[in-house]
Formats: structure tokens, C-alpha cells, sequence
């Protein structure tokens, strides 16, 4: 057993030798590039979700929201003197978040259009809670991880106009460590929450995702017949969640892990 003070520095070291920071290069192209496609579809039918007399209109929206909520409402009234009409604001307003995303994607400035981002997504986020869901969220977690962490030390235009190092230092390893760590703590809670849920452990849950009209793309009412089949689904969920946070720090199960997990999403996706 290693002494007390060489697992220390063991400890120290994990979290401060230096590392390639290009997967956060990575991570900042690959988060950035979905909020660049949800924008450019949202410019074409924001005024459906988004606009003063919207499927759901800012009286509405606004009385779900808590005091210290920005609603798109609130940044209008700032530039209501000027003339300009509610449609032209938030159609303007899309925009803008779609250059701070651009920005943000080539790693230009990189710290100021991801605080712009964060900020354009949070209002969005306020002004329709009812729509929020998961992927919002963990949009909205990115973002601010991506104003305090250096993700334009790989692939940006920082680095080639020598604003930015693309040196490795403990900053960088911090970082990716943190999202590591983060990961592995999601995971682990969306598993063990399922564990709690009979309904889980006899693969009721997909069998209802996968055959209600509201979440259906495909028939599966067949698996009416296997019922066995969505119960070792839930059960194979819930052992890839949960145990993550083992699976992934194993070099010899690591990559099937990684590919159960991308499997995972990609049924999500589908189904």
C-alpha cells in the first residue's frame, strides 16, 4: 500500500499535471456548434415560441417566472424607447445570440461571446420554463463553464492571433478534470434514481416511451409480446449510468462503456 504522502501526490498530480487542452477545444466546437443549429431554427419560427403574442405570450409566460428572472420582456422595455417593435426585437435578439454562439464556435474572444451566449440562453431559458428540459440545462451548464474555463487554448482564433497560449498547464487539466468528475456524478445520479423506481426494473418505463403516440417514431407495440426485452433494456440503463463513474477510469472496459453510453443517447434519439 502506497504511503499516506505518495497518495497525496498522487492526488495533487490528477488534478495538476499538465494535460492537451484540446479536448476542451473539443468540447467548446462540439457544444457551441448545437446552440449555432438550434439558433438558425429558431430564427425561423422564434416568433412562434418567443414573440409578444407567442403560442404562449409574455403575460403568461412571465407570471411562471421568479423575480429574479430576465425575461425577454425585460430586455425589450430597455430598448422600447427606440421605436423598435416586439417582432423585430426578438428576431434581433436571435441574431445576437447567433453571432455570440459564432463567435464562441471560433474561439474568438472566446470569454467575452461565452458570457454573451450564457446570458442570451438564460433569458431564453426564463421566458419559456414550460419548454425547458434536460438538454437546456446542461446547455446552460456548459456555457458557464465555458466563461470561467479555457476552452479556447485548442482550435480558436485566440490562439492564432497570440491572445491565447495553447500551452498545457494545471489550468487546463483542472478544467477537463472538473467535466470528468461532473460527468461522473450525473450519471451516477440518473442511474440510481431509476434503481428506485419499480418501474424501471420491470422495463416499464421504455415500453411506455416507446409505444405512447406522445414520444413514438416507430411501432414497437410487438414488444407487447417480449416483454423481457425493455426489461434488460432498463436494466442494461441503469448498470451503464449508474456505474459510470467505475467503468470510465478502467482502461480495459473504458471504451465499452464510452460506446454503451453513446448507444444509450443514440436510442434516446431514435426512439
Amino acid at each position: 500500500m502506497k504511503p499516506l504522502n505518495s497518495l497525496i501526490q498522487d492526488f495533487q498530480l490528477f488534478f495538476t499535471a499538465p494535460i492537451s487542452p484540446k479536448s476542451l477545444g473539443i468540447f467548446r466546437i462540439l457544444i457551441t456548434f448545437l446552440h449555432c443549429f438550434k439558433q438558425l431554427c429558431g430564427i425561423r419560427i422564434g416568433q412562434h415560441f418567443f414573440g409578444e403574442d407567442a403560442w404562449v405570450q409574455w403575460e403568461i409566460s412571465k407570471a411562471f417566472n421568479q423575480s429574479w428572472h430576465i425575461h425577454i420582456q425585460d430586455i425589450y422595455n430597455i430598448f422600447q424607447p427606440l421605436g423598435i417593435s416586439t417582432s423585430s426585437f426578438v428576431e434581433a435578439f436571435f441574431w445576437v445570440y447567433f453571432i455570440s454562439a459564432m463567435g464562441l464556435l471560433l474561439g474568438w474572444f472566446t470569454r467575452v461571446w461565452a458570457i454573451f451566449t450564457w446570458l442570451c440562453h438564460y433569458i431564453m431559458m426564463s421566458t419559456l420554463p414550460t419548454f425547458v428540459y434536460g438538454v437546456d440545462i446542461f446547455l446552460q451548464i456548459s456555457l458557464f463553464y465555458m466563461m470561467i474555463m479555457p476552452v479556447a487554448k485548442a482550435y480558436s482564433l485566440d490562439i492564432r492571433f497570440g491572445r491565447v497560449s495553447n500551452e498545457a498547464n494545471w489550468a487546463s487539466t483542472l478544467a477537463i478534470r472538473v467535466l470528468q468528475i461532473h460527468l461522473c456524478l450525473v450519471y451516477f445520479s440518473a442511474g440510481y434514481e431509476k434503481m428506485l423506481y419499480t418501474a424501471w426494473w420491470e422495463g416499464n418505463v421504455l415500453w411506455r416511451s416507446m409505444v405512447q403516440p406522445d414520444f413514438r417514431q416507430f411501432d414497437m407495440t410487438w414488444l407487447a409480446y417480449y416483454p423481457w426485452i425493455p426489461m434488460l433494456l432498463s436494466w442494461f440503463t441503469m448498470i451503464i449510468e449508474t456505474f459510470y463513474f467505475i467503468g470510465v477510469w478502467i482502461p480495459r472496459v473504458r471504451v465499452f462503456w464510452l460506446f454503451s453510453i453513446i448507444g444509450l443517447h443514440i436510442g434516446i434519439a431514435c426512439f
